[in-house]
């Protein structure tokens, strides 16, 4: 018996270590195999909520973890937060001719942009996670602190971070002195409402009822004037019915009228062309007329030489021509 316990014992011990690695493998995968590329990132805002394990994201892909989170501390105050992640290349594949260090590859990312940021995973445990993106427009700080020969990806300032810079900058006392001016101003004017609106509301009650009053007094002469006018109407009616009554009686008058009219008016323009052709300048009645007056104006010469003799002599009218 005293011979079987070193075998026991050594199998008891091969069975724990063929335990331990089976229980690395399991739980670890296979990451104690695979070659990782760590980097060093320096937070200049607070990383609570940060914790070692968290992913580290490209875009929602994760491409590793965070490794380590420290704190650096300088005699001048300053204190710095290297978070050191691990990055796994076979999550991450970079397309390049050249056979490089994984270190260069990531300085040559840094060099196109590459910047880190941290994220939300939960709004409700307030856990955090770091997220890689291009952002080739933000500048990089590099010499921020000791990296221990680990590449270095420049840091921005997490949306959080911004908007509670944003609040910074804000002046909220004078905000505030604004907001307590205005509500004081818009109290003034509440109640200087409150004195005008009674009387304008009164007023305002008052020209309503003269309002209605008015409209009553309007309806009722509407009304009235509608009787009115149905009655005018109704007499036209009859009178246009009275009307074209007797034009239809005097149709036979007014034609007859009409007919005398007519001969009047060609008997007017027979005597009027009769006219014209007796004062017609070459017409037989005008020429007898012009000798008709020749000869009155002959006789009228007569009668004046015999009057101028008369008036000389009275007496020739005794003794005649042949005496004197």
């Amino acid at each position: 018996m005293a011979a079987a316990r070193p075998a026991v014992v050594g199998g008891f011990v091969l069975g724990a270590l063929a335990l331990a690695v089976a229980g690395i493998l399991f739980f670890g995968g296979t990451s104690l195999f695979q070659k990782t590329t760590r980097a060093v990132i320096f937070f200049e805002g607070s990383v609570a909520g940060l914790d070692v394990g968290a992913p580290v994201t490209f875009r929602g892909v994760r491409v590793g973890s965070v490794q380590r989170v420290a704190l650096q501390l300088s005699a001048l105050g300053q204190a710095r937060i290297p978070v050191t992640i691990e990055i796994v290349p076979g999550q991450v594949t970079i397309r390049s001719n050249n056979v490089q260090h994984p270190a260069a590859d990531i300085e040559r990312l840094v060099d196109a942009g590459l910047r880190a940021q941290l994220r939300l995973q939960s709004l409700v445990t307030g856990q955090l996670q770091v997220d890689l993106d291009f952002h080739p427009d933000i500048p990089a700080a590099r010499a921020v602190g000791d990296t221990g020969g680990l590449p270095l990806i420049p840091s921005i300032p997490s949306e959080f971070e911004r908007l509670r810079t944003t609040l910074e900058e804000v002046p909220v006392q004078e905000v505030v002195q604004t907001a307590q001016r205005t509500l004081a101003t818009v109290e003034r004017l509440a109640r200087r409402l409150d004195d005008e609106l009674g009387p304008l509301m009164e007023s305002t009650r008052s020209t309503m009822a003269s309002a209605n009053r008015a409209l009553d007094a309007t309806e009722q002469v509407v009304v009235r004037l509608q009787s009115d006018v149905s009655r005018t109407l109704q007499e036209l009616d009859g009178l246009l019915t009275v009307a074209r009554r007797q034009l239809d009686d005097r149709g036979t008058d007014l034609a007859r009228v009409l007919g005398s009219a007519d001969r009047a008016a060609r008997h007017a323009e027979s005597l009027i062309a009769s006219l014209e052709s007796l004062t017609a300048p070459r017409s037989q009645f005008r020429s007898d007329l012009e000798a008709a007056a020749r000869d009155l104006a002959a006789s009228a010469g007569s009668l004046r030489g015999f009057a101028r003799a008369i008036e000389r002599d009275p007496s020739a009218v005794l003794r005649g021509r042949s005496a004197r």
